[in-house]
């Protein structure tokens, strides 16, 4: 599987680490040429264009009916097509297979107090982020999102960001509502599944350890 394999219209998952963070976007691809592939240009929170980084890491996880593909070694930069702006991504190197299981998903069940974020217009000026506070039970965790509980009304595409407490600081989680679902016989109101599109680095040990404490007291250890 190469990057000219790629089918426009089709998503591609984009993972970027920088330093001390962990991005995670999902684009539409817009138009392949040789070795890169040219998607709809990917917008960060600061609702700004996303600018890459000489010492960014990037991967793309591109789908193929029920199998997945991972391409790494992915130089990223901006361009136009048809006079609009698009992300292109360059890869001179076979895909390899990806198992999506390889990002593990863990319990939690600890209370959480997380922030909704929205852009609001005061008066005349600019647009500026403001956060609303609510409670929430942190169900479970991966590296890509999380499930929670809550009383809170949230929509889907609503932008929701919490601090992860661990032993080696805390880790902060920026995601977005993908879905959602109504609950019964709980305490709750509401389940929303979490898409996170940036994260503090060291979330992969913290489930990790998780995890390992996790099999290890199932086993009696």
């Amino acid at each position: 599987m190469l990057i000219k394999d790629m089918l426009v219209g089709k998503t591609v998952d984009i993972l970027i680490d920088r330093e001390d963070f962990h991005y995670h976007f999902v684009s539409k691809i817009e138009g392949v040429s040789g070795c890169s592939v040219a998607v709809t240009a990917i917008v960060a929170a600061s609702s700004r264009l996303f600018r890459f980084e000489e010492t960014d890491a990037i991967t793309l996880i591109y789908r193929v009916q029920d199998r997945m593909w991972k391409f790494d070694s992915v130089k990223g930069g901006l361009a136009k097509l048809e006079n609009q702006p698009v992300h292109t991504f360059t890869s001179y190197k076979e895909a390899t297979s990806y198992n999506r299981r390889e990002s593990f998903r863990v319990s939690i069940g600890e209370n959480c107090l997380m922030r909704r974020v929205v852009r609001e217009k005061n008066g005349e000026e600019e647009e500026a982020e403001k956060e609303y506070m609510f409670e929430a039970l942190l169900f479970d965790l991966s590296s890509g999102g999380a499930g929670i509980y809550t009383n809170q009304p949230l929509e889907i595409g609503d932008y929701v960001v919490f601090d992860l407490p661990t032993n080696v600081g805390l880790i902060t989680c920026y995601g977005n509502v993908i879905r959602e679902a109504d609950v019964t016989g709980r305490p709750f109101h509401h389940f929303y599944g979490l898409s996170f599109f940036q994260v503090k680095a060291g979330l992969d040990r913290y489930l990790f350890e998780k995890q390992r404490l996790m099999l290890q007291k199932e086993r009696g250890g």
